[in-house]
């Protein structure tokens, strides 16, 4: 699954945490499975000093993973780029959405909130009409769904697909694979090219 991304951005205090909260509970309530992200700009740990994960981190694990009775956590001593971070969580489990609060990369489209200095990739300000939002939203997730799977990684990292692009790589496998003998019926096709 090729799950749809979205970023929200705003200033400190314009409201960003509830509006995702709100699309989580109404989305999660359709069905929809979701996971986020929160990029911040200040220097903090989850992790607590002198527990026992912390000790692994200082004595030089570049991973750290706490496993208990109601999650697991996975600590990655490092930062990772935001596309990192996409591969992992897809890695990990299918989501239909991935919501990024704090998004400033150049790539994900992005929603404000307020009057901050517009950012690359904005799709739109919003401005209060939360069932617009949630109709954008829906629309992106539906058509990646409805879209045949097709993913491409080269050299491990996820290329972004559009639907013109898709189509022509679709089209031309496929239609290469039915002319040759064996090959009946396509249902899945599985491709890798170690140069």
């Amino acid at each position: 699954m090729n799950p749809a991304v979205f970023g929200v951005y705003g200033e400190s205090g314009s409201g960003k945490t509830k509006l995702i909260i709100d699309i989580i509970k109404r989305l999660t309530k359709e069905g929809f499975k979701i996971a986020c992200i929160k990029i911040t700009d200040k220097k903090i740990n989850i992790d607590t000093k002198a527990k026992d994960t912390w000790k692994y981190s200082k004595a030089g694990s570049k991973l750290v993973v706490l496993s208990s009775k109601n999650e697991t956590d996975f600590l990655i001593k490092n930062k990772e780029e935001i596309q990192k971070i996409i591969d992992q969580i897809n890695s990990l489990n299918k989501y239909d959405l991935i919501i990024i609060e704090g998004a400033n990369d150049n790539f994900t489209p992005k929603i404000r909130l307020g009057n901050i200095k517009i950012r690359k990739n904005t799709i739109q300000t919003y401005k209060g009409d939360f069932e617009q939002l949630i109709k954008t939203i829906k629309k992106e997730i539906m058509r990646r769904k409805n879209m045949e799977k097709i993913s491409i990684k080269v050299n491990g990292k996820q290329i972004p697909l559009t639907d013109f692009p898709a189509d022509i790589i679709r089209n031309t496998i496929t239609g290469m694979l039915k002319s040759l003998k064996g090959v009946k019926e396509i249902k899945k096709v599985e491709i890798s090219i170690e140069m």
